[in-house]
């Protein structure tokens, strides 16, 4: 006896048999409103990150002029320091009359005038406001301030590269150990770029921080620190927008803050030091 088929038919009690079919447009339909939004989820992500990058930027630029207008406050408050000494030196009291030796029998020449000097309470404000501004009132401290070091027996600069990017400059160099490479050479480093700016002189330092009049770190520890057992590079990033650019200085300090090594590379200056 052959075997026949059934069609079995589940029906509800409760309600009618309705047939439903769908078409090949409606898979189309939702494939298009996938696409559509993994699209629009691609294309929003994109734009914030985008605006993440530029109020990063914006972040960094007002940090950087918030520091430059700090050092522009501390140059002008050096400079009117140095203009109330001088007006304080020029108004003090006139020097007593030099003294002249008894002329013996031959007659001595007169002793030389003696150069004027201002009294002890002046001389020792006139010290201290000096101190305070960073600069070397006495021929001695201006002996301890110059010269700086220009090579270190323990560490060294080289393959300086000067880039321009845009408005950026970007300044690239190996910070290298001269000793063993089992003793790591460690300190900090802050890179200055010295130029003009509306015909007036510039300084600004990476990383930023503050300066004092003489154009050196306040704390040299806020610099890039740093522990190389053979080389590291680093990167330094400037705004030019309207600056004209002079030179760019390396220092290179030891873990107590004290510098170790000054070297300066002419912006002019092609080649790299290896």
């Amino acid at each position: 006896m052959a075997r026949q088929k059934i069609d079995v038919l589940l029906v509800r009690k409760d309600a009618p048999v309705q047939t439903m079919r769908l078409g090949p447009w409606l898979l189309y339909i939702f494939l298009l409103l996938m696409i559509l939004t993994l699209a629009a989820l691609v294309g929003g992500g994109y734009l914030l990150y985008q605006q993440n990058q530029a109020l990063s930027e914006i972040v960094k630029d007002n940090k950087r002029l918030r520091l430059s207008a700090q050092n522009l406050e501390t140059i002008v408050r050096g400079l009117q320091d140095r203009a109330f000494l001088a007006n304080m030196t020029g108004d003090g009291p006139p020097p007593p009359p030099p003294r002249q030796k008894p002329a013996p029998p031959p007659p001595a020449p007169a002793p030389e005038a003696k150069a004027p000097q201002a009294p002890p309470e002046q001389t020792a404000d006139n010290d201290a406001k000096a101190k305070e501004n960073g600069e070397a009132s006495t021929p001695q401290e201006a002996q301890a301030v110059e010269p700086w070091p220009t090579s270190a027996d323990w560490v060294e600069v080289r393959k300086v590269k000067l880039t321009k990017s845009g408005r950026d400059l970007l300044v690239y160099f190996d910070i290298a150990n001269k000793r063993d490479y089992k003793h790591p050479a460690q300190g900090y480093a802050t890179v200055l770029l010295r130029s003009e700016r509306k015909g007036a002189p510039w300084v600004e330092a990476w990383p930023p921080t503050r300066l004092t009049p003489l154009g050196r770190p306040e704390d040299p520890k806020k610099g890039a620190h740093f522990a190389v057992q053979r080389f590291k590079r680093f990167r330094a990033r400037f705004v030019l927008v309207d600056k004209d650019v002079e030179a760019v200085e390396f220092l290179i300090f030891n873990e107590q803050g004290e510098l170790s090594l000054l070297m300066r590379e002419e912006a002019g200056s092609k080649k790299s030091n290896n």
